[in-house]
């Protein structure tokens, strides 16, 4: 018997601009319906796969909410999740309580699975129409299908940059915002990429600096010897056979994104002492097409590879983080992307939007220089996390606090 009940709802949907968001408030969006779904509520809502036509395909959007248990006039706010480094729509709001204290309670919260989630399957043969800008008219459908003229909402990494771009569009349609750790949508993706690239050079010399410096590092009487070492054996095939630099490169992109260098070192030291289970366990699968649609959705195939030239410039002096290159190295076999960022035109009052823009300042995955700049030019609140690990509201308890303070500042 399946543990989720959902209940499908087709919504009536009309043409919408490739252009600009604003034309998509003309277009109509059906009420959502809820049903129980344990502690929480779970709808879902047909949108369509291209916006801009009337013909277009739809797919089920799903949808997770917790209704105020303080206030029948609540607002509304929305949550965003990153698909790869942030807990699931369904999980955030579930642990709403447990991750942002007892002030969430004031809100209806609503937390939205992008389009591509496993809650939000896209039909055969469009799996790739998975870009940034498609679901900003998601979530704006989203808004409307729930009648709010206003929402709140929290985006987390490309969830952020997805909130970034409707807020800059449509700044009219928020109390306020908070976006931790996006990209700038109105900035090139080829000049993000090369400073995100940095940030993930400099997470590696962290890491290695805070080896050095705990007893608790497996590797810490030498951690460059000990490198070098792993390289030399890796050389000599004196260590498991599936033990490649992009093996520990993705094992290094999980471990440190998720603040946690010594597990690294630990299996570092377990592939010298001969066995890579714990490696392979921490590095995952290796990269296959269907894992680079959301990246090649955001950018032109003439910009992936120059995306995949910078990655493949990056120094390995200790050894590689993430698989950038052979990510974006899929884009020349699937659909160029219709809208790429870069593109966004912030509207002349988007300054005048509530924001909050958040990242850990050792940020390993998305440059906090980006964040920064974007904060700085529209003058939006800024504010960093002394950490070195990808994404930090709700794991945080300082900024977690604070980003509540500022959601509830204008109520």
């Amino acid at each position: 018997m399946l543990g989720i009940l959902l209940c499908a709802l087709v919504a009536s949907v009309a043409a919408c601009s490739t252009e600009e968001i604003s034309s998509v408030a003309s277009a109509p969006a059906s009420d959502i319906t809820w049903l129980p779904c344990g502690n929480i509520e779970c709808g879902q809502l047909q949108v369509p796969v291209d916006h801009s036509t009337e013909s277009s395909a739809t797919f089920t959007l799903g949808l997770y909410r917790k209704v105020s248990t303080v206030s029948d006039e609540a607002r509304t706010l929305i949550l965003v999740p990153d698909k790869k480094w942030s807990a699931s729509a369904r999980d955030m709001v579930e642990q709403a309580g447990l991750t942002f204290g007892p002030r969430i309670n004031s809100f209806n919260v609503v937390a939205v699975a992008p389009r591509g989630a496993v809650e939000s399957v896209l039909p055969t043969g469009a799996e790739h129409s998975v870009g940034t800008l498609d679901t900003v008219d998601d979530l704006d459908m989203v808004r409307r299908a729930l009648g709010e003229k206003k929402v709140s909402v929290i985006g987390w990494g490309d969830g952020a940059t997805a909130v970034t771009a409707w807020v800059m569009q449509r700044p009219k349609d928020f109390y306020s915002a908070v976006v931790d750790s996006p990209l700038d949508p109105s900035v090139s993706p080829v000049k993000q990429v090369r400073q995100n690239i940095a940030a993930g050079e400099l997470g590696v010399q962290s890491a290695v600096k805070w080896c050095a410096s705990h007893l608790s590092c497996t590797i810490n009487a030498n951690v460059a010897t000990g490198l070098n070492l792993l390289k030399t054996d890796m050389r000599l095939e004196r260590v498991p056979a599936d033990v490649t630099n992009e093996v520990i490169a993705r094992a290094a992109e999980h471990t440190l994104a998720d603040g946690n260098p010594g597990a690294l070192f630990n299996a570092i030291a377990q592939v010298m002492a001969g066995s890579s289970v714990r490696l392979q366990a921490l590095a995952g699968a290796a990269p296959a097409q269907t894992d680079a649609y959301s990246h090649c959705a955001d950018v032109s195939q003439a910009q992936a590879t120059s995306i995949v030239g910078a990655h493949e410039g990056m120094s390995d002096k200790y050894f590689g983080f993430g698989n950038g290159a052979q990510m974006y190295g899929f884009c020349s076999s699937i659909p160029a992307a219709l809208r790429p960022l870069g593109t966004v035109k912030p509207a002349a009052i988007a300054s005048d939007a509530r924001v909050l823009v958040t990242i850990a300042r050792g940020d390993q995955v998305i440059a906090p220089i980006n964040a920064r700049e974007m904060a700085k030019r529209l003058g939006w609140k800024y504010q960093s996390v002394f950490s070195n690990r990808h994404l930090v509201v709700g794991i945080d308890r300082a900024i977690t606090q604070t980003v509540m303070d500022f959601l509830a500042g204008e109520r």
